[in-house]
């Protein structure tokens, strides 16, 4: 009778924590950190978007890292670029945002416009046309770049804003609390 006890306790124990591997784990948003950590996240609409899961391609897959690039311009002006994804495969899920901002060349606060020739975008579903970026009516960000270093290679910053719908003008995102922190590359 003991065994048959300790054996159902050990199988109850072993089920629930096979089940609980099933299920997503709970997203947070990263720490405002300026170290270089690779975080990007924010709330779209109040929940919360991190870069997570693998990126593959042709059967290669890698780690999902957060692109931050600095690429210099023909006129000697710098560009910044942060990338990101979120996949969820067991979901069917793959989202992409993308912030660009031109004229970034120290810490500040930066309006990003397209006139400006500033883009940001959240890729939902591409195939569908389901994307929200700022050239659609209505649509602004703000960008706070808090370290550019270019010795240590890492931009960190926040951002928040207003996201259009690529063909419904009805639809927006309200982007909160972004933060991004990751390493540095470049491109001339």
């Amino acid at each position: 009778m003991r065994n048959s006890l300790k054996s159902l306790l050990l199988g109850i124990t072993l089920l629930s924590s096979i089940s609980s591997c099933d299920k997503d784990s709970e997203l947070s948003l990263p720490p405002a950190t300026q170290d270089g950590r690779n975080t990007l996240g924010f709330k779209a609409n109040g929940k919360i978007w991190v870069n997570h899961g693998d990126i593959c391609n042709w059967s290669v897959c890698e780690d999902n890292v957060v692109e931050g690039r600095l690429h210099k311009n023909v006129d000697g002006s710098y560009t910044l670029v942060l990338q990101a994804y979120y996949n969820n495969k067991s979901k069917n899920i793959s989202q992409l945002f993308t912030l660009t901002a031109y004229q970034v060349s120290k810490p500040g606060t930066y309006t990003l416009t397209d006139a400006h020739e500033d883009h940001t975008s959240l890729v939902i579903d591409s195939l569908k046309n389901n994307f929200y970026h700022t050239g659609a009516p209505d649509s602004e960000m703000t960008l706070r770049v808090t370290r550019l270093d270019t010795v240590n290679h890492v931009v960190s910053g926040t951002f928040e804003g207003r996201l259009g719908h690529y063909n419904d003008a009805a639809k927006t995102i309200t982007i909160t609390d972004g933060r991004f922190d990751t390493k540095l590359t470049y491109s001339w």
